[in-house]
Formats: C-alpha cells, sequence, structure tokens
C-alpha cells in the first residue's frame, strides 16, 4: 500500500467527549513545575493520562518516574518529528512498549494532514493515529488567530471541552519557565526556551495564557487541580492585575 491509501484507512478522528467522559484524567506538559514533586504514582492513578510530543523519551529514560510517572494513555504529537522544536521520531515501538493507546496529532488543517500522510509514506504502517475533529481544531486555535495553538494547548483546551470527572493540570507554565529534565536539554533556561518558541513565529504562548486563564475561570465549579507552577503564575498574574 501506498502512503495516501494507507492515510485513508488508519487516519481516524479521536471523539475525546466519548473517551473522557466521565473519566479522572491527567495532563502532563513538559514544563519542569512537573518535576521534584514526588507525584509520579499519584498521577499513574488516573484513568488516562496525556503527554505531549517527547515525552515517551523522557519516560524511557526512566530517572523522574517518581515525580512524572510511567503511565501514558493518549500521546499529543505534531508528527513533525525533529528534536529541536517537534516531537522527536514517531517511534510505535517504544509507544507500544509504554501502552500507548492513542496517538493524536491534533492540527486538523492542510499542515497537519499533510504531516500525517507523510508518516504513513515514510513509513508505510498500518497503524492507527488520529486527528482531533476539525470543528473542535478550529474551535481552540481562533481566539489565537493569526498564530498558531501549541501542540501542549490544543490538548488543554480539547480536554477542557470534556465531562471529565477530574483533571489534574502539570508541567505547564507557558515557556515562563525552563523544560524538564530530559525533554530538550539543549534548552535549560527559561530565556532559551522563550527565545526558541519566538524564532519559530508560530505560537504566541502569552495569548495561550490569556486564553486558558479565561476558561478555567468559566470551569472554577469543575474539578480542575493544578501544580504548584502554573497555581504561582496564574496567581501572579491575577495580583499584577490589581
Amino acid at each position: 500500500m501506498n502512503g495516501l491509501v494507507l492515510f485513508a484507512l488508519y487516519g481516524r478522528r479521536i471523539h475525546l467527549a466519548s473517551v473522557l467522559r466521565g473519566k479522572r484524567v491527567a495532563i502532563v506538559g513538559a514544563a519542569n513545575s512537573a518535576y521534584h514533586t514526588g507525584k509520579g504514582a499519584w498521577i499513574d492513578g488516573f484513568d488516562y493520562v496525556i503527554r505531549i510530543n517527547r515525552a515517551p523519551y523522557v519516560l524511557q529514560l526512566g530517572e523522574w518516574n517518581k515525580d512524572i510517572g510511567t503511565k501514558t494513555d493518549i500521546l499529543f504529537h505534531s508528527f513533525y518529528e525533529n528534536d529541536r522544536s517537534g516531537g522527536g521520531p514517531l517511534d510505535f515501538s517504544l509507544y507500544d512498549s509504554l501502552q500507548i493507546r492513542y496517538v493524536v496529532n491534533p492540527v486538523a488543517d492542510y499542515s497537519g494532514y499533510r504531516v500525517s500522510f507523510n508518516f504513513y509514506k515514510k513509513y508505510l504502517l498500518k497503524r492507527t493515529t488520529f486527528l482531533l475533529p476539525k470543528e473542535i481544531y478550529l474551535r481552540i486555535g481562533k481566539p489565537l488567530r493569526p498564530f498558531k495553538p501549541t501542540i501542549g494547548f490544543c490538548a488543554l483546551m480539547s480536554v477542557l471541552e470534556t465531562d471529565f470527572s477530574e483533571l489534574y493540570i502539570t508541567g505547564f507554565t507557558f515557556f515562563r519557565t525552563a523544560f524538564g529534565d530530559g525533554y530538550r536539554d539543549a534548552v535549560k533556561e527559561a530565556s532559551q526556551v522563550r527565545k526558541l518558541i519566538k524564532d519559530e513565529g508560530l505560537h504566541d504562548p502569552d495569548l495561550e495564557f490569556e486564553v486558558f486563564s479565561q476558561l478555567l475561570k468559566q470551569h472554577k465549579s469543575r474539578n480542575i487541580n493544578l501544580d504548584t507552577g502554573l497555581s504561582a503564575i496564574l496567581a501572579h498574574e491575577e495580583e499584577s492585575k490589581k
């Protein structure tokens, strides 16, 4: 089979509203706020654990299990395989060893379809991969235009649309702190992280933070818990507006 046929047969839509309904969900980002917490076993106890891009390579190292856990059910990946700013190689042998159930490219537009097609063209694998429904991706991206949402932002916002019973968010500081160890070790300082995003010219993490903050207020009655790093950033922003 060629890549186009494989993409047509094995590229699917994921309906997170059905998958996560009534479930306890933990979403673990790449920021260092997820480290030095001792919450790894607690995270692994959630019904669904969601991670981003290069996370499987951090888990493979096994050095921070006590903080970030070992479980991954859903991986949001850009399907860009470069190490500097993408999600790293799409390694389904590794994903299988980690028992990852859904590998999701959330970018449901031409660029996202193209990189998903390129995956099948390159590897000729008969493996199911997933895209977000287009209407959800467009809804996520609309308040950020002309910028595109980051993969982490797509994960956060698409999960917030679901009827989960509990949500824990860790490792998201909207690029205001460094990445956690093992994620992108060539980018060790917060200033380098910001420069990496700025140089790409595709994303606006400050705008993403504002949109997320407003949505979080709308969901304040729900069972949502944040790690101390993100809680501190939100509190500081609120204080600075007084």
